[in-house]
């Protein structure tokens, strides 16, 4: 019953930030760090979050070994002191990111590494091991009523 019960509860997707914080450190001495999401990054959209002080010229460069090279601006984001960049990644493997907070202005650039992972496969491919225990729990039923009666 309680299983039934919350099978039929409706489901809302919820909008929230997340993501892995990859840096901290102070720029302009003031505190900042970057987040990515999502936290575990496939081939799709990639969002690059800078939390701290910026100049509006700031822009974010990913380059993959392949040299693929790809550059966005910052916008703001719905906290105060959140600024977002979002790249479109195509190709799975090692991306450097490198994040300059005051566009040419004398901060040092921050710069990491993110490992993008390939799409995530079509749900037909996974049909088998997903439900596979249903003929499993069957045939269990099946030989507890048995033994039962």
């Amino acid at each position: 019953m309680v299983l039934a019960s919350f099978l039929a509860m409706p489901v809302s997707q919820v909008e929230a930030d997340g993501g892995v914080v990859v840096w901290t450190g102070t720029r302009s001495e003031r505190p900042a760090a970057v987040v990515v999401s999502p936290p575990a990054p496939r081939v799709g959209v990639i969002e690059i979050a800078w939390v701290g002080p910026r100049d509006p010229a700031a822009e974010a460069i990913v380059r993959h070994a392949g040299g693929t090279r790809m550059r966005s601006g910052f916008v703001d984001a719905r906290i105060d002191g959140e600024f977002k960049a979002s790249f479109e990644i195509a190709v799975p493997g090692t991306w450097s990111v490198e994040i300059d907070p005051d566009g040419d202005g004398v901060a040092v650039p921050v710069r990491f590494d993110i490992v993008v992972g390939g799409p995530i496969p079509a749900w037909r491919s996974l049909w088998l091991p997903l439900f596979a225990w249903v003929p499993l729990v069957g045939v269990g039923l099946l030989a507890a009523w048995r033994r039962a009666v």
